[in-house]
């Protein structure tokens, strides 16, 4: 048959309803749909987590060694792959600045290299002098570009971190930070890495000095925040998503409607092949016919997913998943109807009639 002849008579039998197309395509597409709501509310489900993780500082592993660090070799973990920003510091315990402002309320003192202020996002003019935490900026009405008087004198604040109380550990909360060189021994080193990398805390050892004699207590290495637990792999939780089988499921349910609805009319496709019609003919109807009734819940699912993801900035993430849902929608059509097909033979003509 030519190829025109072939979609007259798909186009007949869709028309006609003898294919049940919008019925099929309906029931399909709202199927898609609940699929890839489900993959959708799981998938920001575990971004909302790692988000969380990383916010709360998670994703920073620290090894505190007092007078051990070495800050150069601290900073230099930054150019490891994966690694945002790393820095060191020392907050010596009997250190204060006393403000005039607030003189019942003295401030550490602690002394941080330019690393460990992108670590933590230190909002900055760029210029010399304090680095404060957000609660003492907030008590002693300072502000990026100020003057501070202190006991000491006046400085300048140059930048103000975020520290909030949310599991991390305590003792930045509130402090005043010098910037200093990084060619120096420090009590601490952090590194923030997102994606997580497991070499980091092997990495982190490097940084410490040897032959240190006051070395004696081993250095502990340990995430900055433990609230979200040790680590977020968000690779096994997704690959261990609840709805991961959703599409699976969907190309099932796809194959055994397209076998069902197919085989109900092997009579008719016994007679076409007893009036000498092709297989391949016959095929290439029966795939037109699927054509129509497959196309809806592939384009539906297709644009739910990308335009719920786009709206988050991740349309990749949207692609990927409607893909995912809509090349199982098609695989299953195709071996829906292709089963159906093979087992449907011209010589079991009369048994199919009479079953009839």
């Amino acid at each position: 048959m030519k190829l025109s002849a072939i979609l007259r008579e798909a186009r007949r039998n869709v028309t006609s309803g003898t294919t049940r197309a919008v019925f099929l395509s309906i029931t399909l597409s709202v199927l898609g749909l609940a699929a890839v709501a489900s993959e959708v509310a799981v998938v920001a489900a575990l971004e909302r987590e790692a988000e969380a993780f990383k916010s709360s500082g998670g994703s920073v592993l620290t090894v505190v060694a007092p007078g051990q660090i070495d800050g150069d070799r601290c900073e230099s973990l930054s150019k490891v792959p994966g690694v945002r920003a790393a820095g060191a510091v020392t907050v010596p315990s009997d250190q204060r600045i006393t403000a005039v402002a607030l003189p019942g309320a003295p401030l550490p003192y602690g002394y941080a290299t330019s690393g460990f202020a992108t670590v933590l996002r230190v909002e900055t003019d760029g210029g010399p002098g304090l680095l404060l935490s957000s609660d003492a900026a907030q008590l002693l009405g300072a502000y990026i570009g100020s003057d501070l008087r202190t006991t000491g004198g006046t400085t300048r604040v140059s930048g103000v971190y975020e520290y909030p109380r949310d599991g991390r550990r305590n003792g930045f909360g509130y402090m005043a930070l010098a910037q200093v060189d990084s060619a120096q021994a420090f009590d601490e080193c952090w590194a923030d890495a997102w994606p997580q990398n497991p070499a980091l805390r092997s990495l982190l050892l490097t940084v410490v000095l040897r032959g240190n004699p006051s070395g004696d207590e081993q250095p502990e290495v340990a995430p900055l925040n433990l609230t979200h637990g040790l680590e977020f792999d968000g690779n096994t939780n997704y690959r261990q998503r609840i709805t991961r089988w959703a599409g699976v499921a969907l190309g099932t349910l796809t194959a055994m409607v397209g076998f069902i609805t197919l085989r109900a009319r092997r009579v008719e496709l016994a007679s076409a092949l007893h009036d000498r019609m092709s297989r391949l003919d016959l095929a290439a109807i029966a795939f037109f016919e699927a054509l129509t009734w497959t196309a809806p819940p592939v384009l539906f699912t297709m644009v739910a997913s990308t335009t719920y993801f786009a709206r988050e900035g991740e349309l990749h993430v949207g692609v990927v998943l409607g893909a995912r849902i809509a090349a199982l929608i098609i695989a299953g059509a195709i071996v829906g109807v292709g089963v159906a097909l093979l087992t449907t033979r011209e010589r079991d003509l009369f048994l199919y009639a009479k079953d009839r």
